[in-house]
C-alpha cells in the first residue's frame, strides 16, 4: 500500500452522479433557444472542461451567437435545480470517513458555487481542506496548475499526492503535476477511454482506494 498525504478527488462522475441535472439545465437552455432536448449519453459527451465548453458544445452552428444567452440560461436553471437529482456514488461517504485523517481537497472544471453547492447538499463539504472550481484560478484541468496550486496551498510533495477522477482531463492534469493518478470506471468515461490515458491505477469502485493507498 502506498503512502499519501493529500487526496484530490474530481466532482462530476467521481463523487456525484450529477448526469440529470446537468443535462436538465442544457436542455433549459435549448429550450429557450428553440432547440429540441438532448438525451442524457449525449450530454455527458461534452462534460468535463467547463460551463462554457458544455454550452458551446451543445449548440448548432447557427446557434453559436447565442452562447453567452445559453450560458445565462443554463446558471439560472442550475443554480436552482443542482440538487433535483445529484447524489453521492456508493461509498463515496464512507471512503471520506475512511480518509479523513488525511488532507482532502477538490478540483473541479465545474464554477466553483456549483461545486460548493454540491458538496454541502450531501454534507460532505465538512471533509475537504480546499475546494477549486473551474473559475477559482485563470486556467483549469488539464492545465496541473490547480494541482499545483493546491499542494502549494497545504505544504504537500507530490510524491504523497493522489488525483482520483473519471475523466482524462483529471490524469492528464496529475501527470503533469508530478502526483499518482487514478481513474474510477463508473463515471461519465468509458473504461477504454480511461486506459487510453493510463492512470496509475483504474478502479470500478471508490472503495477500492482502501485497498491502494494508506
Amino acid at each position: 500500500m502506498l503512502p499519501v498525504d493529500l487526496l484530490i478527488f474530481d466532482l462530476d462522475g467521481t463523487l456525484v452522479d450529477t448526469r440529470q441535472d446537468l443535462t436538465n439545465a442544457v436542455n433549459y437552455a435549448r429550450k429557450k433557444l428553440e432547440l429540441q432536448p438532448f438525451e442524457v449519453a449525449e450530454v455527458m459527451q461534452y462534460v468535463g472542461e467547463g460551463a462554457r465548453n458544455l454550452l458551446e458544445r451543445t449548440l448548432p452552428p447557427s446557434h453559436r451567437d447565442q452562447l453567452e444567452n445559453a450560458l445565462d440560461f443554463f446558471r439560472q436553471h442550475y443554480r436552482e435545480h443542482l440538487l433535483d437529482f445529484s447524489t453521492l456514488y456508493p461509498g463515496v461517504r464512507e471512503i471520506l470517513m475512511h480518509f479523513q485523517s488525511k488532507q482532502m481537497a477538490v478540483i473541479s472544471n465545474k464554477p466553483a458555487e456549483f461545486t460548493r453547492a454540491i458538496l454541502a447538499g450531501p454534507k460532505v463539504d465538512k471533509f475537504f481542506k480546499l475546494v477549486l472550481g473551474g473559475d477559482s484560478l485563470p486556467i483549469m484541468k488539464p492545465s496541473p496548475e490547480p494541482i499545483l496550486h493546491v499542494l502549494s496551498e497545504l505544504n504537500v510533495q507530490p510524491d504523497r499526492a493522489l488525483i482520483i477522477g473519471d475523466g482524462a482531463t483529471d490524469i492528464q492534469a496529475g501527470k503533469l503535476a508530478g502526483i499518482f493518478t487514478c481513474a474510477v470506471t463508473y463515471g461519465f468515461r468509458s473504461r477504454e477511454t480511461l486506459e487510453i490515458a493510463h492512470p496509475d491505477f483504474l478502479i470500478d469502485l471508490i472503495l477500492e482506494l482502501k485497498d491502494i493507498f494508506k
